[in-house]
Parts: structure tokens; sequence; C-alpha cells
């Protein structure tokens, strides 16, 4: 009976307690103004709440403060000073949406400048609530008492329940406060609509019905980080002249504008819309027209929505479903991965995307395709180790990676490219199949903008579907194998076909090109040398170098070799090796594979392919750059090659014709040019006179030029007259013979009677250009200074440790072959005692 009585009048105070706080609630609700409802608060609460101070702590998110309003017994206001939000009570339950008990003031550590100010009033314990409604957070309620753990589970609930209701009626205060200041701001002056605008999420603007300016909302002038005057006079008729709209979509919203300004209708667009720091972000435009009395427009209001977010995802299930798609119809690798890679770099918004698989060993990695505009060149396409690369990492334990350049210091992986490229954040992803791993997608950014878990999820996806088209690229090819095996039989003949439409085509090229004359043409003793030459070496298959003046006829001599040869039935094919690029000379000369380097789209056979059992006559070889100079000499001392790009070994067998204008020698002492290349090119030399040295052949050369050039041109010239003979004798001909062919080509053509005359200002009596032979004359007297000197001091003797071959530092067979070149009678230093000891 006596506990059934105690519970009853337990049950009696809850029900006395919430009808009290139904009252309070009651009497709050008739309260608008926010300082009035806080005092009636601290007095009314006192009814239902037992407390011995109370405070309200409304946060101000735009000024970033907790304005506290604080009382005592019995609803005095209590002066408090001010307080960062962080180190309020309030503050915490604002942010972590719960209760805050202390039910000890003296052993509470993470408000040190609030309790203190409490202990100093006397209050030991603390009750803090959140006030919160469905709309919004608005700060927290606090109860403190004198008395140590004055709030147990029961009351916290109770006192839960009042903050719900004084948090309807403080948000019912504010809103009344805020609509109060509201209307008397919209009364006053503009300033209430842009306060209102700016609360509105898109940036907002009006212009007049000539498209312009009028207001602009805060929001976005921030965006565009300017303000209205200086909006209004870079774009003085709104965005119809504007350079802030991406230039892509700006011809697509003008016209949808000028519709709308044309028809009347509301106008609604999507566009990129150019940031104040240069980043375009997608916008969703709507413009409505606000009409006078008479029905004309006077007005449009724009508000622009930004969908950037919306778009990024569009543009992510559009790749996904594109990857997906070219996964399924597109077999060829190479091709697939490089238009995903583009892709991919252009949505992530990266700066290098590249797709690397294992070599055969399973020791390095092979990057296979590699999109990086603008790279620096520290990442290429070569083999990376396996061991202590990233790339390698994540290959062997199928684990995606992403950081940053600092996680790649950390890692100790301080010579990765990518800090090189200057690359800030990235992430590497393994391409999985059901057999394991195949390679891995790696991605990279040189803004400090790391990528998110979202984005992983989304790259993952990715990696699976090109880890699909692997295997399937992969299935293809070992199916194109087993039919190449099955057509093995027909691989000759196709081969053998190839090789004469592709020699055909070199033949034609040669024959479509201008040759400088016809046949050799001349009756001089120094030409009459060198055809005696050309008629010794070319039965044979030695090699041979033609030197001489630029102009002097050698490719028509190296035509001459080929035609008496053995292999005059097959083709001469010639290569200037000066005009081809240094990056495409060994292509040219050797071929290349498919997909060998950027633009290889099929397999192309080299000019040594193309001069099989023929010769091949490479012209100013002594422009070659270093690196083909080695490869040349590879060809001419094992007859074998190596197509770019291949790893197949080719036969070589063309004979070899070089022709030079440059001092080789020359070349040699100044390291352009390698010695041993020159011996294999100099197995016999022959000179080729300039026109200078064989003046008996400037009458037969011009007679024959004359009646060719004047049946080309239509025209008979009958004879020359003496004086233009004797000019043309007495001219020096620094451009030989092609020079003596142009002017007499361009006289021709000028010529109007039937006799031969030349212009005698064209014929330059400028200085002739230093004959090269003179600096290698030059060389080779010292060089035989430095000889004779040695051998004098040796006594004539060449080898031993005291012979001339130790003191120049020279091989004793190199050294007998110089003496024997330079004309070294050796002889002639040997003393009595050195002969003995020879």
């Amino acid at each position: 009976m006596v506990t059934g009585r105690v519970q009853g009048a337990a049950e009696c105070a809850v029900t006395e307690r919430y009808e009290a706080l139904l009252r309070v609630s009651q009497t709050l609700i008739s309260i608008r103004s926010s300082e009035e409802l806080f005092r009636l608060l601290a007095r009314e609460l006192r009814a239902v709440v037992n407390f011995y101070v109370m405070g309200v702590g409304i946060y101000d998110e735009k000024a970033h403060e907790m304005r506290t309003t604080s009382y005592g017994e019995p609803g005095v206001p209590l002066q408090a000073p001010q307080f960062a939000p962080e180190e309020t009570f309030s503050w915490w339950v604002y942010q972590h949406q719960q209760a805050l008990i202390i039910p000890l003031l003296d052993a509470e550590t993470r408000f040190p400048a609030v309790a203190e100010m409490l202990k100093n009033r006397e209050v030991r314990s603390v009750c803090v609530l959140p006030l919160t409604t469905v709309h919004r957070r608005l700060g927290g309620l606090a109860f403190g008492s004198i008395e140590a753990d004055a709030y147990n589970e029961e009351e916290v609930n109770f006192l839960s329940f009042v903050a719900n209701q004084v948090a309807l009626a403080v948000d019912d205060a504010l809103n009344f406060d805020a609509l109060q200041h509201a209307e008397e701001a919209l009364r006053a002056s503009e300033q209430s609509f842009r306060l209102i605008v700016d609360s509105i999420p898109g940036l907002v603007n009006t212009t007049t019905a000539e498209g312009e300016f009028e207001f602009v909302s805060q929001q976005c002038l921030d965006y565009f980080g300017t303000t209205l005057e200086e909006l209004k006079a870079q774009d003085p008729k709104g965005w119809t002249t504007s350079n802030i709209v991406h230039p892509d979509d700006f011809p697509r919203m003008l016209a949808a504008w000028m519709r709308s300004v044309e028809t009347g209708h509301p106008y609604q667009s999507e566009y990129r819309i150019r940031r104040a720091d240069g980043v375009y972000r997608w916008f969703h435009v709507r413009s409505l027209p606000w009409r006078d009395t008479e029905g004309r427009i006077i007005r449009w209001y724009t508000l622009r929505t930004d969908i950037d977010d919306r778009k990024q995802a569009e543009d992510r299930l559009q790749l996904l479903l594109d990857v997906t798609n070219q996964v399924v119809s597109n077999l060829q690798l190479n091709d697939l991965l490089g238009a995903i890679s583009s892709s991919v770099r252009r949505v992530m918004h990266c700066d290098l995307v590249s797709v690397c698989f294992p070599d055969s060993e399973m020791k390095r990695l092979q990057t296979f395709v590699i999109d990086f505009p603008d790279s620096k060149g520290f990442i290429r396409e070569e083999l990376i180790s396996l061991e202590g690369s990233l790339g390698g990492f994540v290959f062997r334990t199928g684990k995606p990676w992403v950081g940053n350049a600092t996680d790649l210091l950390q890692s100790g992986l301080k010579n990765e490219p990518a800090i090189a490229e200057g690359l800030k954040t990235g992430c590497v992803l393994p391409l999985i199949s059901r057999n394991g791993v195949l390679g891995v997608l790696a991605l990279g950014r040189r803004e400090d903008n790391p990528f998110s878990r979202v984005d992983i999820g989304f790259l993952t996806q990715v990696a699976n579907q090109v880890a699909i088209a692997v295997e399937n690229a992969t299935a293809y090819r070992q199916i194109e194998e087993a039919r190449a095996e099955l057509e093995k039989a027909f691989e000759e003949i196709k081969e053998l076909k190839d090789r004469l439409h592709d020699e055909n085509v070199a033949l034609r090229e040669q024959i479509d090109q201008a040759l400088m004359f016809e046949e050799i043409v001349g009756v001089s003793p120094a030409l009459r040398a060198v055809l005696s030459r050309v008629s010794k070496v070319a039965p044979t298959d030695s090699t041979v170098l033609l030197t001489g003046e630029t102009g002097t006829g050698k490719e028509l001599i190296a035509r001459a070799i080929h035609k008496r040869s053995r292999r005059s039935p097959r083709g001469f094919v010639s290569v200037n090796c000066a005009a081809i690029p240094a990056s495409l000379i060994a292509s040219e000369l050797f071929g290349h594979e498919r997909g060998a380097f950027t633009g290889a789209t099929q397999r192309r056979l080299g000019r040594f392919e193309l001069a099989e059992g023929g010769t091949i006559f490479l012209d100013e070889v002594g422009e070659l750059p270093p690196e083909t100079q080695i490869t040349l000499l590879h060809v001419l001392q094992e007859r074998e090659f190596e197509r770019v790009g291949g790893n197949q070994s080719i036969r070589a067998n063309a004979r070899v014709v070089a022709a030079t204008n440059r001092d080789l020698e020359a070349a040699i002492a100044e390291g352009k040019f390698r010695s041993d290349l020159f011996y294999r090119l100099n197995v016999f030399p022959i000179e080729i006179p300039p026109l200078r040295g064989r003046k008996e052949d400037i009458p037969l050369l011009v007679e024959y030029f004359i009646d060719r050039f004047a049946r080309k041109a239509g025209k008979s010239i009958r004879g020359i007259t003496k004086k233009t003979l004797d000019l043309l004798l007495s001219y020096p001909w620094p451009g030989n013979i092609r020079e003596l062919q142009n002017v007499i080509e361009r006289s021709v053509i000028l010529c109007e009677t039937e006799n031969f005359s030349v212009d005698e200002s064209w014929l330059s009596r400028k200085p002739l250009v230093r004959d090269p032979k003179s600096h290698s004359q030059k060389l080779a007297a010292q060089e035989k200074e430095m000889i004779e000197a040695a051998l004098r001091e040796s006594g004539g003797r060449v080898s031993g440790p005291t012979g001339a071959a130790a003191k120049l530092g020279l091989h004793r067979s190199t050294l007998e072959s110089k003496i024997i070149s330079l004309k070294i009678n050796k002889y002639g230093f040997k003393t009595g005692n050195s002969s003995k000891a020879s």
C-alpha cells in the first residue's frame, strides 16, 4: 500500500510537470521577439525544471558566433564574456546533436574557460541539450545546478522534451525576427531583396528588355570575382557578347537567347560558365520575362543553378557505357586503350592516363598506352622493373594505390618519374581478370586534387572493363596466330609479291625524279680516269665511296657502277640521307614494324629490303646521325639488320655505294663521323673531279644541255657565240655540272634567237668556297709531322715500349698503316743501335 501511494504520488508529480510544461509552451507560442522569449523562458521554465542558472546559445553561421544569453535566479540576466564557438557547450551539442551531461565540473577538461566561469558561480553540474527543428539546427539549451550529478537519465529525457518545445518557440521567434528585419529592410532599401536573393542556391540577375544588367546577386558576383560596375563595363549587353561562357557553348547559348527575345518565351539552356579562378562549371539557366500592363517585356529574371556534379555523373556514366561498347566491338587493343585513356583523362580531369602490362618474363612492366599531352619527357613508353616501382607494387599485390607525391617519397620511391613530371596526386589500379592481374591503370594530376572514394569506385569499374578488353584482345590474337599458321604456306609468295610491288614503286620514284643528266658526257683525262676505275670495280660487290664537290654527278657514277655490275637486273635504290629527318632515317633505311612508334599504322619495308639483290646508293652519307652510323656499320659488317620495333634479323643482300661532299677524315677528327664506318665505306674510293678540273668537257656539256632543253622547250637553237663559250670556259663553276645545267636551262628559256647566249651577270665572280680537302691536307701534314717526330725520337723503331707507336698511343699496325698512307720513310730515321736492336 505504501509503495502504491508512493508510485501514485510520483505519477501525479510527473503529470503536473508535463501540464506545467504545456502551459509554458502555450505561453511561448504567443511570443515573437527572441529577446522577450529568452526572458520568459528563464522565468517560466522554473515551474517544470530545477536549475540554478540557464543559458541559451544560438549559433550565427555567417558571423561564426555563438550568441549566448544567460540567466540566474530568479530570471535575472547574467553578464558573461564572449567565447569562441568551439569553447562553448552549445557548440558541442550543435555539432554532435546529442545531450551533453557533465556530472561534476571540477573533473571537466574539454571546456576550461566556460567551466571556470560556472564554477566561480558555484555551479557543480551541467546538462546541455541541442536546439534543433526539422528545418535547421539552432544551438543549445543549458541548465546548471549547484548540486553534483543533478541530472539523471529520467531528468535528461524530460529536459530533451523541454528542449524540443523550446526549439520550436526559438525557431518561430528567430523566423519572426528575420521576417521583421526583412520587411523593414525591404521597405527601406533594395538591400533586403539582395539578402533574400543571396539565400537562393544559384546565381541570380535581372536584365532590361535590351539585355543590360540591372541587378546581380552577391553569389553571382562572388562566383565571377567582380563587382556589378565591373561586370556592366565588361559586358554592357549582358552575356550576349561575354567571354565568361565556354567558347564551345557560346554559339548555342546565344542562338537560344535570341529566339527567346524574339518570341518572348521563357529561356532555358545548359552551358558552362567560367569562375573567377578560370574553371568552367556547368549551369542550368532559366530566364523568365516580366511584362507591363500592355504585355511588353520590360525585364528578364534569370536563375543559374550549378549542375556540374550532375554533369560529371552523366559524363562518367556515358564513359562507362562507351567503354563497354568499345570492349565488345573493338578487338584492336592499342586503338581501344588509346581511346579509353583519352576519354578517362577528359572525364576525370587528369593530366596523365597510362596502361602497363608485364613482359614475357613477368619481371618488368611495359607502358603499352600513355595519354600525357603536357609531358616533360620523364615518363615514356619504356620497361619498368616490378621491384621498387609503384606500378610493380600494385601489380604484385593486386590492390589499388591512392596518394600524393609526399606519400611516394615517404615510401622510398624517390626515383619515381611521376615526381619529376610534377604530378601531385595520383592513383594506380590493378587490371584484374579471372586468371589474375593482367596489368595496371595509372592516373595522375598536377593539381593538388586527390582522388576520392567515389572516383576510385568508378575507376575500378573502368579497370574491370579494360581487363575484359585485354582478355578479349588476347583471345583474338591467339585466334589470329592460329589462322596465320594455316596461311603459312602462302607467306613466301605474298612476301615476294609485296617486294616486287615495292621495288616497282621505288623504281618508278627514281624514274619520276629529274636526273641531272641522262648519260655521262666528256672526254677529259680526269673523267676517263674515273670511268676506268668504275669499269674495274663495277663487276665486284665491293663497297664504293664516291667523294667530290656537290653537283659533280656522283649519283650518275653510282648508276654507272650498278648498270655494269652483276646486280643490274635488280633495283637501284637511291637514298638522300641529308633530306630525311634524323628521327625517320632509321625507319627509311631499315623499315619498321606496325606500332613501332606513333603513326606506324602498318609494317613498312626499308630501302635495304627494297634493294634486295641490287644496289643501294647512300647519298650525303656524311650527314647520318651517330645512332644510324652504328646501325649501318653493323649492316656492313654482319650483312643483317632489324626493322625498327622488330626483333627478327633480316639478311642484307644489297651492294652499298655511298657518296659525300664532306671531308670525312676531318669529320672523324671532330668526332662527327665514326672512323670504323669510314673504313668500311672506303673500300674502293673514287673521287669525282670538279667541273673546273675538266674544262675540256665544258663545250660538250654545253652542246648536250642546249640540245636537251631546246627540244624540251620546242625551240630551235643552231649555234653559240664565241664570247658566250669563252665566258663559260673562264667561269670556275663552284656549283659544278648542276650549276652549268641550271644556267643553260635558264638561258634556253629566255633565248629568242637561234644563237645561244648567257647573261654575264648570272656568273658571279665571288671567291670560291675553300676546298674542303685543304683542311684535311693540313691535318694530314700535322699528323705526318707528329709521326716523323716520334720516329726521330725512337730512332725509327715502331714497336716496343720505346717505339713510336707507344709514344703516340697507337697500335703498331695502325701506325704502320698511317706511315704507308702518308708516304713516310721510316728507315731514314734509324740509327745504328736501333738497327741492331730491330
